[in-house]
């Protein structure tokens, strides 16, 4: 008789009644097939590596790392240290890394983002240019730190020896596309703001 695996739902409903993906869950999959990771380790990934594209806090990368035990995608094993506190380093399981594969092989779903920033300048018309060109310096500066982040992220990796140069490759490949896109932001960003500032000043 074949074990039965539970497995967790593709989509979840929240309290809207609305479904959406639990990407998490895959980004989590993904890490932890480069390596064995702790939870510490995933969340430090998180920081030095995902923040641009995706963030997730303490909490949410433990609930979910308990829900793929649960469903036994992955394992966890207890490493003692003797001047630290033990280690709880979780590993892929073969069904792990079977749902891992079967995600990357899924069609990408259509993207419709939400993006406040973009709803709220949609509406500024209605109120006055003091207010957009407030929102667009906040939006210049999130920019900019986000960009940093990720030159800060290139040179701490850049002189890292990789074990899996291909990973690495689609890596790069991912922070060159957010660079390019957050570059962009910057420039129409700019513009719009060396416009109104323009109005100011006549």
């Amino acid at each position: 008789m074949t074990e039965q695996i539970d497995t967790i739902p593709a989509t979840f409903e929240n309290s809207n009644g609305l479904y959406s993906r639990n990407t998490l869950r895959y980004i989590i999959l993904g890490l932890l097939g480069a390596r064995p990771m702790s939870g510490y380790d995933i969340k430090q990934a998180f920081d030095r590596a995902l923040a641009s594209y995706w963030n997730a806090g303490n909490s949410q990368i433990y609930t979910t790392l308990k829900a793929l035990s649960d469903a036994k995608l992955v394992e966890a094993e207890v490493i003692v240290q003797k001047s630290r506190p033990d280690r709880k380093v979780y590993h892929l399981t073969p069904a792990g890394q079977a749902e891992l594969d079967r995600w990357l092989q899924e069609d990408v779903p259509e993207r419709f983002s939400k993006d406040d920033f973009l709803t709220k300048l949609f509406f500024c018309g209605e109120t006055s240019d003091e207010v957009a060109l407030k929102h667009l310096l906040e939006h210049r500066a999130s920019l900019l730190n986000q960009l940093e982040h990720m030159e800060w992220a290139r040179q701490q990796y850049a002189t890292r020896p990789t074990r899996r140069p291909r990973l690495l490759e689609y890596q790069m490949l991912v922070r060159d596309y957010k660079e390019a896109v957050l570059k962009a932001g910057l420039e129409v960003t700019e513009r719009a703001i060396e416009r109104l500032q323009a109005k100011e000043n006549a």
